[in-house]
């Protein structure tokens, strides 16, 4: 567990859930500009610690915290460019495993942000493990053997990390009244060892939490884990949207306090709101860009993965953490 100062953030975030809001409304006859996906995933990231920290874009702008938040914040407000590690854990097996692996390069200061995924079957040389699929390094060592495990195999440093168990997550969308979002096919898949039971039928719907994670960890098509990859981020999306409500918007607090035990990290109570409000300044002014790595699917003794090109690589590294 981080250094997390949670009677800190619990104390706040009770009185945010008792002030009186006074949101801000767009002058008559504006319309909201649509955002690119980058943004989108940002932004939910912010979202995502609000439900478990308290401080999120919304939220800032809307109950205009910024003057609590920043004489909470001693010195220099912004953290300096650097790398977090995003982790959302498949906790439905006796193993825990990362099931989504993202690297986010934050630059504050020159309002840029940078997020790559890595797929979760990329056959990279774990720590005292030897080569294995990069998701399995969670199982040998927890969330700072995966960090050391993607410092390595991308060439560069990665100080923090956040994991998110997605069990929270199927919680948190049944609080919220489910996720409305179109389900591009038919998806029906079965792995009891894994207990992953998929059965969604295609067009406009509202999915409840189990079955938001039954769309989230699809991947038994001809797209494998680039077709899961773009599913999370329309879902993420989705989920942006439905937490912008403002029915939604306004049990933010009550949600933060529920879900607080499903995330781990090693940021602490300082790092967390000069993380959040590095995003904030980002998300408003600057510009985000979104990739995935890829590979070539091999097999080695009967299993799948995925061996990443190191020219690729490199590239990916060069392009969104060497700027």
């Amino acid at each position: 567990m981080g250094d997390i100062n949670y009677d800190f953030i619990k104390n706040i975030y009770e009185s945010v859930g008792k002030g009186n809001p006074s949101p801000k409304t767009p002058p008559p006859n504006s319309s909201s500009p649509k955002k690119p996906w980058g943004k989108i995933i940002l932004v939910a990231f912010a979202i995502i610690l609000a439900v478990f920290f308290g401080f999120a874009i919304a939220i800032l702008s809307r109950f205009m915290l910024f003057e609590t938040v920043l004489a909470l914040l001693p010195g220099e407000k912004l953290i300096p460019k650097t790398n977090i590690l995003i982790l959302g854990l498949d906790k439905g097996v006796e193993i825990h495993r990362s099931d989504s692996i993202l690297v986010v390069h934050l630059d504050p200061q020159g309002n840029k942000a940078n997020i790559l995924s890595v797929p979760r079957d990329t056959l990279v040389a774990v720590p005292g493990r030897g080569l294995d699929k990069i998701n399995h390094s969670f199982a040998y060592g927890g969330a700072e053997l995966t960090r050391q495990t993607v410092e390595n195999f991308l060439k560069i440093k990665i100080p923090y990390y956040v994991t998110i168990d997605i069990s929270g997550l199927e919680k948190m969308i049944d609080e919220i009244g489910g996720v409305r979002i179109d389900v591009e096919k038919r998806m029906f898949y079965v792995d009891y060892a894994q207990n992953l039971y998929v059965d969604l039928k295609p067009g406009m719907q509202t999915l409840n939490g189990r079955d938001s994670l039954s769309y989230l960890r699809y991947r038994h098509d001809r797209e494998g884990d680039f077709g899961r990859i773009t599913r999370q981020q329309k879902f993420v999306g989705a989920l942006t949207k439905k937490m912008m409500q403002g029915g939604t918007f306004f049990s933010y607090p009550k949600l933060m306090l529920k879900f607080l035990s499903y995330l781990q990290t090693n940021l602490n109570t300082k790092e967390v709101l000069g993380f959040v409000l590095s995003m904030k300044k980002i998300y408003e002014l600057g510009q985000i860009d979104m990739d995935s790595l890829r590979g070539n699917p091999i097999s080695m003794d009967g299993v799948f993965y995925l061996q990443p090109v190191d020219s690729e690589v490199q590239e990916a590294v060069s392009k969104y953490f060497r700027q």
